[in-house]
């Protein structure tokens, strides 16, 4: 088709369906309606094409509305061929890349899960080394983690409780079921320079004059289990130089003893060891998962499971859980 405008054109596809309404039903007004544009728009659109190309395209017939001239009726009929053409050549192609959007759509709805979890060493190499994937974790204390799974922002929360407790499965919005399971037992204690100079055996010596100590933040499960033993032994956390100084993780306390900054800390032994450093062992806890009922099939999960149980095998401070189910 000649261009009689420079580098103007028609649009062809769009004319040829205002055509076609037109030589279904010699009413403008019709064909504007059928297209779902104004009636001063499809005139425009007609007028415009007749110029830019220079063919007569429709004429008016008194008492007849308006009608396809020869010209316009060639029209339709070659852009009609064209798009059945194309069709046919583009038909493995369109179905190509229907299918390639398909598996785009699926993965991006197939989005991380996620996680908060009170601070685990073997929970973060996991994820760190890829030894899991699909989880996204955020670390918080126990408390704070089972608070965001109740309320729906996450779907999986990891907290721990002392060995030989299984907790019950959490709270989720509306009353949806959940499930836990242990992923591994952890031997926690006091954190000590190496040889443990200051000869420390227990917390009540970290109300020693001239110890200083390191605590774990506000709603950890591991400074909860230090706050119960205290009250056991009836020893006022005022007393304990350093008790309001907080790090957010077992081997930042590690590091602060390691640091020399701190003479004790409560957390994990194989944060200890990390380090190098000295360990009094008090007690031995479980590390638990809660999720979604629906998940606890997930492949995701299953992985995430079985990951940490196989480190938990074979790093020292660590041990399986002594039930695997769910």
């Amino acid at each position: 088709m000649q261009i009689a405008d420079g580098d103007q054109a028609p649009d062809l596809t769009g004319l040829a369906r205002l055509l076609a309404a037109l030589e279904s039903s010699p009413r403008m007004a019709a064909a504007a309606r059928e297209l779902d544009v104004s009636y001063r728009t499809a005139w425009s659109r007609v007028v415009e094409a007749e110029r830019l190309t220079g063919f007569h395209l429709v004429e008016r017939v008194k008492g007849h509305g308006t009608r396809l001239t020869e010209t316009g009726r060639a029209v339709v009929a070659a852009v009609a061929a064209f798009e059945q053409e194309a069709e046919r050549g583009l038909r493995r192609p369109i179905d190509r890349l229907a299918a390639r959007l398909a598996a785009v759509s699926s993965s991006a709805a197939r989005r991380p899960l996620r996680l908060a979890a009170s601070h685990d060493l073997l929970l973060q190499r996991c994820l760190a080394e890829r030894l899991a994937a699909g989880v996204q974790v955020r670390f918080v204390g126990s408390e704070e983690a089972l608070e965001a799974f109740a309320r729906g922002e996450v779907e999986l929360a990891g907290f721990h409780v002392p060995a030989g407790q299984r907790p019950a499965a959490p709270a989720r919005p509306g009353g949806a079921a959940s499930f836990v399971a242990p992923l591994a037992r952890r031997e926690q204690g006091l954190i000590v320079a190496p040889g443990n100079p200051r000869r420390i055996r227990d917390v009540a010596d970290l109300a020693r004059t001239g110890l200083r100590f390191v605590n774990r933040q506000r709603g950890a499960a591991t400074r909860s289990w230090l706050d119960r033993l205290l009250r056991e032994q009836g020893i006022s956390p005022e007393r304990i130089a350093g008790y309001e100084i907080e790090e957010a993780s077992h081997l930042a306390v590690a590091a602060t003893v390691a640091a020399g900054d701190a003479d004790a800390g409560f957390g994990l032994k194989a944060a200890a060891l990390r380090f190098g450093l000295g360990f009094v062992s008090i007690g031995v806890e479980t590390y638990w998962l809660a999720g979604d009922d629906a998940l606890a099939r997930d492949g995701r999960v299953r992985e995430l499971i079985a990951a940490v149980r196989r480190l938990a095998a074979e790093t020292e401070g660590y041990m399986t859980p002594p039930s695997s189910g769910k």
